[in-house]
């Protein structure tokens, strides 16, 4: 993981509901070790992924989503854009006057290929694993 993605990231997991005596916990069913499953995106970024997939982004307040619904979706997504990538996006710089400067960095072309296509490889593995559903938190 890259210093810039622990600011403001969410990661990206497969998991199920454990049920314990003091409660139920979604744990995840990735190898946190294992550097090909792991996938961590600004918050801003993972939101538009999501979106992009047609899901809601309000990440924290929502359910994890069913893994086998999120695998056909991403499966679905990546087929049809098979030799079209995502288009890039501009750095952009918004300079308010006695406020912040705020910088986006922009995306490269095949972006949301990248993501999506990580993601869809990311539940495979979970669904393996013993995975129910995905989220990012």
């Amino acid at each position: 993981m890259r210093y810039s993605q622990l600011i403001e990231s969410m990661s990206f997991n497969a998991g199920r509901l454990q049920k314990k005596d003091d409660g139920n916990y979604w744990v995840g069913d990735i190898d946190p070790n294992d550097e090909e499953l792991d996938l961590t995106l600004a918050n801003s970024n993972m939101r538009q992924v999501f979106a992009t997939l047609g899901y809601p982004t309000d990440l924290e307040d929502q359910s994890p989503f069913p893994i086998d619904e999120f695998i056909g979706r991403t499966t679905q997504w990546l087929q049809k854009a098979i030799d079209k990538q995502s288009p890039e996006e501009p750095t952009t710089i918004d300079d308010n006057p006695g406020g912040p400067t705020m910088i986006s960095g922009g995306k490269p072309e095949g972006y949301f290929n990248m993501a999506i296509k990580d993601m869809n490889k990311i539940a495979r593995a979970g669904k393996e694993a013993g995975a129910t559903h995905i989220w990012a938190a």
